[in-house]
């Protein structure tokens, strides 16, 4: 990955933690993802799994790894992954969000982040800034911290958002490998529009049809939201991992990059 470059922008689905071992779809798209953009300077993280009542960064120089899952096989909490963090990109991240965002250092990286990094960059190697999800934000918002975060782009910073465009819990059918027919109806609804440049209908996707199926509560929507503010209309989309597993559950993902 060439540094001096724009930096790409990246929302990925990360679902069941269990997509962060074994063989599966998901952690196939990691590590091919990995590959083919190589190593930024520093990672931006925005995770759904760091749910907050206003905006927090963390800004320690390290980050613990957070084993927020239960009851799953113990191969999964042997999975250790605590990259370094960024005092000084974290700063620049609370300069670029101004008074809407604090320091806070009570999280660390969290099982949304560290099942995605450890198969994108398995040595750990790159430090890693947490920036929590609002739950109190609207929409629009979420869109505005985003693109309060763009300017990182041009500083050698890949901005990540970890969460699920579809993630219905109560919905969770475990015998299925694919989506509803709702749940396939609201993601290609959100990825046509954003193919097409169009992230208005994302932002207000109270207007598609199924939202309320999809998003029963925001926090795995909303580092979508960030994705999109912190790219471009103008960047080239590619979409991957476009899949939906568990039939309420969407692993789309996207790859936004300046041409």
């Amino acid at each position: 990955m060439d540094t001096n470059k724009k930096m790409p922008v990246i929302f990925t689905g990360h679902g069941s933690p269990m997509n962060a071992i074994g063989k599966n779809r998901a952690r196939d798209g990691w590590k091919a993802m990995g590959k083919k953009l190589g190593k930024p300077k520093v990672i931006i993280a925005v995770s759904a799994h760091w749910t907050t009542r206003g905006q927090f960064v963390r800004t320690a120089g390290d980050n613990p790894q957070i084993n927020d899952m239960y009851g799953f096989p113990e191969e999964l909490y042997q999975v250790h992954y605590e990259p370094k963090g960024s005092p000084e990109y974290a700063q620049k991240v609370l300069d670029l969000l101004g008074d809407s965002a604090s320091a806070n250092n009570d999280w660390g990286i969290d099982h949304g982040v560290w099942s995605v990094l450890s198969n994108m960059y398995p040595d750990a190697d790159i430090p890693v800034v947490m920036v929590s999800t609002d739950a109190t934000a609207t929409p629009e918002e979420v869109f505005a911290m985003g693109q309060k975060l763009a300017p990182l782009r041009d500083e050698g910073a890949l901005i990540i958002a970890s969460g699920n465009v579809v993630h219905n819990l109560r919905m969770v059918n475990w015998s299925m490998s694919d989506g509803d027919e709702w749940a396939d109806q609201f993601d290609e609804a959100i990825r046509d529009a954003i193919c097409k440049g169009d992230f208005y209908t994302p932002v207000h996707f109270d207007n598609v049809l199924n939202y309320r199926y999809a998003i029963p509560t925001a926090e795995h929507y909303y580092p979508l939201l960030a994705a999109l503010g912190a790219a471009d209309v103008s960047d080239k989309v590619t979409v991957w991992n476009e899949y939906r597993e568990l039939g309420s559950m969407s692993m789309t993902s996207y790859l936004f990059e300046a041409e």
